[in-house]
């Protein structure tokens, strides 16, 4: 049925093909700019290949070029002292912009095609890592390299299992689009970290406003876009070498780039391996924090006129220690790991990965068929996913190498776009939206499961139109998403317990974006919703470094004692859907000698599920503090901001900060781990040398507050006495609580020195410069150790 299925598609596809066109009536205008300055390049030679036909370009770097016959051209464009560019280019796709790069830089030149707004939400801040900024994410894991935007920060458990957050928002609210397709994983947890490997992504961008509307529930918060580097028809043989070590861990790196570019096809392919031993904090070892990676892929792209297909594989391979300190075995030990200055179970440096530890792996098969004709554009886009994770504890004697969690979760997706002819003033798109989901628990694991087994159906429709109105561009979006879910599970005494939920939701969105010579304005008011995940209703007993317990599967006494048993009827305690209002502005002002944006939000949250800390207890596999999904109102608010200064030719100067503020409304509370005030400033010069194409030293400092908005503060010797004493800490006050006090702000110093010559280039990075002491508050491991200390860092590319 699948394969008769997606044959079905693809033939509805071809049918929606439009033929091409004998006349010699078509115009082709655009523009070439300096792929480093950014300033128009005037007089540059553009010329049909094979013709003596061609052109050049203004004063202002624009050019027209009309009286073009046929569907598809080969452009040669060219100008002394810059890389000449080759482009197979098509009637269906406007121009847009021309970058040229100088002879003496290591950056290639690339065209942009029109104005592409991936989100179909023109009224919505989309923030894009460019540059060096992108070259330097490519080491990092993707939470790290998001977080170089404005507005997005980490949660982590540790220094390898790291999750982006947008103000203040993560996990199921928060979508990843990798190539195209939605990232499925288990994203519940803070524990899971994203199976992508960055060192591969051509481009990284964030939406920050409530994207539901386009992309469905996860997006409640924002979405993070990921696609491979950008390939070129009659770009020939192609690859890039790239290799990387680290003092910290004593890590390695090697990735491989491969890519062929003939008439028609473009093939790649890529894989990367790394290994990393135990990091080390300033002051000790971090012990069991090492890491195995490797990924591979490959795709393949065919163009014909109007149609295009893209087939592509892509595997990911991932194992993660977790620090051994954060594993004790009594509440007792509990107390002094919490307190103590160096975690317990540290020992000398080791590659070894020992319990506790995450094996993960991620497979993805992608079919895509694209057909465009001058006023509208069709894809239809189908995607296979298996996410295997295995969750290793430390457990006694055979069981130890046994997995307490051991999932397989199945995706089935299938995405239908159609960017419709204009009406008008009016433009707009459409789009179906349907996966089926399959999450299994593996047999074998001698544990009651910590989620159950389930089925889950989604099906969404939207439409998001938009209103040309003079220099303002009005927008409105409307959407509505069905999910049904089938739940299989075992109850604590092993007994099978089922359940069948649906949830439907309309939502929508109007916004507006308006041009001010230099300045733009967007401001975006929209609703959107999310069902609660299976893991917030089910999730029971140790996971990882915690135990947590789902919202059905505990009640709280007249004391407010956590009392854990049989699972709720949904008549037993009434959970309701999530629903956000988020209203985002924000203005940019885009001059040459600078460019600064800020960017406004506030976000109301009715039915907020969130986690707290609920207590301690002592089981057979150790003691552990215990957390608990409950639901309240919440609010949201927050300003980011950044501001780009080019004092001279040759030096940027790059400031930004970010600020949220959270309140728990209906029991006028406070959150805990929500992410602190920071600020960065930023300093690159380039060096003027003789000796290399291009050499910059950059200078990166961020402060990063103490989070004032902090619940109190109730520790593990606290708990501990007053159970002693016969006292419930806990019946006169159900605010709350955290088990340590937020850290302190900190001040982190990094330096960079970026230089290449012919086709080599490299990098030499010192993190941490001062070897500072820290603890991040959205860390769960604050609880037991310091963040990693200094680390020197080399990478090394060449491309051929």
């Amino acid at each position: 049925m699948k394969i008769k299925l997606t044959i079905s598609l693809f033939l509805i596809l071809v049918s929606f093909l439009v033929n091409g066109q004998d006349n010699c009536d078509y115009v082709l205008k655009g523009k070439v700019m300096d792929a480093h300055t950014r300033e128009p390049i005037p007089f540059a030679t553009l010329q049909l290949q094979g013709t003596t036909r061609g052109t050049l370009t203004d004063e202002n770097g624009e050019f027209t070029l009309d009286k073009i016959c046929g569907i598809e051209i080969d452009l040669i464009v060219s100008h002394v002292g810059y890389q000449t560019l080759k482009h197979h280019h098509d009637i269906f796709h406007e121009m847009g912009v021309i970058y040229l790069a100088p002879d003496d830089k290591i950056l290639e030149s690339v065209i942009i095609e029109g104005e592409t707004v991936p989100t179909n939400m023109i009224s919505t801040p989309l923030k894009t890592l460019s540059g060096k900024e992108l070259e330097a994410g490519r080491s990092l894991s993707l939470a790290e390299a998001a977080s170089g935007i404005t507005g997005v920060s980490m949660i982590s458990t540790g220094q390898n299992i790291m999750k982006p957050v947008i103000h203040g928002l993560h996990s199921n609210r928060v979508l990843i689009v990798n190539n195209g397709v939605r990232h499925e994983f288990q994203n519940w947890g803070v524990e899971h970290a994203p199976e992508i490997d960055p060192t591969h992504m051509g481009s990284l961008s964030i939406v920050k406003g409530a994207a539901t509307v386009r992309y469905g529930p996860d997006a409640l918060g924002g979405v993070i876009l990921i696609d491979p580097p950008k390939l070129e028809l009659h770009s020939g043989f192609k690859g890039e070498l790239q290799t990387r070590g680290n003092t910290n861990g004593r890590a390695g790196e090697i990735a491989l780039r491969l890519t062929q570019g003939w008439d028609r096809v473009i093939a790649s392919a890529y894989g990367s391996v790394l290994k990393q031993g135990d990091l080390r904090a300033p002051d000790y070892i971090l012990t069991n924090t090492g890491k195995r990676e490797s990924s591979f892929g490959t795709s393949l792209h065919y163009h014909m006129g109007s149609f295009e297909f893209d087939l592509g594989y892509s595997h990911f391979d991932q194992t993660l220690g977790i620090l051994r300190g954060s594993v004790n075995g009594n509440l007792t030990d509990l107390a002094v790991a919490m307190s103590s200055e160096t975690p317990p179970e540290t020992m000398p440096f080791s590659f070894s990965l020992n319990t506790p530890r995450q094996e993960v792996t991620h497979d993805m098969i992608q079919i895509k068929g694209m057909t465009a004709n001058a006023e509208q554009d069709l894809s239809i886009q189908y995607a296979y996913q298996v996410n295997r994770r295995k969750e290793l504890d430390i457990r006694r004697g055979a069981n130890n190498e046994i997995p307490a969690i051991d999932l397989k979760l199945s995706t089935h997706s299938l995405d239908i776009d159609w960017n419709h002819p204009s009406i008008g003033s009016v433009t707009g798109s459409a789009g179906i939206q349907g996966s089926i989901q399959l999450n299994e628990n593996i047999p074998g694991t001698n544990t009651v499961p910590f989620i159950p087994n389930y089925f889950q159906s989604r099906f969404g429709i939207f439409l998001i139109e938009q209103l040309e109105v003079g220099e303002s561009t009005v927008e409105a979006g409307l959407r509505y998403d069905h999910q049904f879910s089938s739940i299989r599970g075992r109850q604590p005494n092993n007994d099978l317990y089922s359940n069948r939920l649906s949830f439907s939701q309309v939502t929508g969105s109007i916004g507006l974006r308006k041009s001010m010579s230099d300045l733009e304005f967007r401001s975006n008011l929209g609703t959107a919703w999310r069902p609660p995940n299976i893991s917030e209703l089910y999730s029971y007993g140790k996971h990882q470094a915690s135990i947590m317990y789902g919202l059905w599967r505990y009640v709280k006494d007249e004391s407010n004692n956590v009392i854990v048993g049989d699972i709720l009827e949904e008549e037993d305690k009434l959970i309701k859907t999530e629903v956000g209002f988020k209203w985002i502005n924000s203005l940019e002002n885009n001059k040459h000698e600078y460019q600064w944006d800020i960017a406004a939000y506030a976000n109301f949250l009715k039915n907020f599920i969130y986690m707290r800390p609920a207590g301690i207890t002592n089981t057979v596999r150790g003691a552990f503090p215990y957390f608990v999904y409950e639901q309240t109102d919440a609010f949201i608010a927050g300003i980011d901001a950044a501001l780009n200064l080019h004092p001279t030719e040759k030096m940027d100067i790059e400031t930004k900060a970010s600020y949220l503020w959270a309140r728990d409304i209906s029991n006028k509370d406070v959150f805990v781990e929500m992410p602190p005030m920071r600020m960065e400033l930023n300093f690159s010069y380039e060096i003027p040398s003789k000796l290399f194409l291009q050499s910059s030293i950059t200078l990166n400092n961020s402060y990063t507050f103490q989070y004032f908005q902090s619940p109190r503060v109730i520790s593990i010797n606290q708990i501990l006495e007053a159970n002693s004493n016969g006292n419930d800490i806990f019946k006169d006050d159900n605010s709350t609580f955290d088990f340590i006090a937020p850290p302190g702000g900190f001040y982190l110093g990094n330096i960079r020195w970026d230089a290449s010559l012919k086709r080599v280039s490299w990098s030499l990075r010192l993190k941490n410069i001062f070897n500072t002491n820290y603890r991040n508050y959205t860390d769960r491991m604050r609880y037991f150790a310091d963040q990693q200390g200094r680390e020197f860092e080399v990478s090394l590319k060449y491309k051929f």
